[in-house]
């Protein structure tokens, strides 16, 4: 395997080292790490961007795609996605 030399701060390394078992590189605990971060993040590029524009028409009056909830329709509905989760 071809190696690359990084920098690091000190803080930075003490943290790595904390989350390494005996038997894990830095290379591991950053892998796993790149690995989490991509399996967890919210949003996609394409996502992020979308909702990202439909904020901005909001700020700026663009109620065209708008309409209103209420409390209890939004109820109905984080009870149907709690049931859903609890599957």
């Amino acid at each position: 395997m071809m190696t690359k030399t990084i920098k690091i701060s000190e803080k930075t390394h003490k943290l790595l080292s904390e989350l390494a078992s005996k038997n894990e590189t830095f290379n591991d605990v950053i892998a796993f790490l790149i690995d989490y971060y991509y399996e967890n993040e919210e949003f996609s590029d394409e996502e992020a961007k979308y909702y990202n524009e439909q904020m901005e028409k909001f700020e700026n009056g663009n109620r065209d795609d708008v309409s209103e909830v209420t409390l209890s329709d939004l109820e109905k509905r984080i009870s149907i996605l709690e049931n859903e989760l609890k599957k």
